[in-house]
């Protein structure tokens, strides 16, 4: 792995909520605003999370959803919702490689919370093109190696038993 090139601009942190739903079950849960803060500290820098996620428009947003993103974005987070169609996520895979492209041309370090094998050629885009820095951020089970061997630096959130939820 590269060595990283800490204080950047800004680090903008990338969270897939369909991962983190899927690779959470039964696992490690989990703050996320201790972990922005985390980041920061880690990392030196102001750090922008961003959540992405779709929604049913049939159904509207969970009401488990509406306070926890209710709480994220009074720490800081935007969120970002996506429509379903058909039942299916719609999206969002886009929206996070775009962002990412975008803030890594802008010299951010970027914080991907995903383990989605879809991401690797916006990984790659950004590690070996940009010359960013791109940091995995997810769960130590349900990623995809190619996309950690990819990324400047892998981090597990398991190791960091200080950001689990409590309660």
């Amino acid at each position: 792995m590269r060595q990283l090139l800490y204080n950047s601009l800004m680090i903008t942190w990338l969270i897939d909520m369909g991962y983190i739903t899927k690779a959470s079950k039964s696992r490690f849960r989990l703050d996320y605003v201790k972990a922005k803060q985390w980041i920061e500290r880690k990392l030196q820098d102001r750090c922008e999370p961003i959540i992405f996620n779709s929604v049913d428009k049939r159904w509207g947003v969970d009401r488990g959803l509406v306070q926890f993103y209710h709480t994220v974005e009074r720490a800081g987070f935007v969120v970002n919702l996506y429509q379903m169609e058909g039942g299916a996520q719609k999206q969002v895979d886009v929206a996070i490689a775009a962002t990412a492209v975008h803030r890594a041309t802008q010299g951010h370090t970027l914080v991907l919370s995903s383990g989605d094998m879809d991401f690797l050629p916006a990984v790659n885009l950004i590690t070996e093109q940009i010359k960013g820095n791109l940091i995995l951020f997810t769960y130590g089970e349900g990623f995809h190696d190619d996309l950690s061997k990819a990324a400047t630096d892998h981090w597990i959130f398991e190791d960091y038993p200080e950001l689990e939820r409590v309660g």
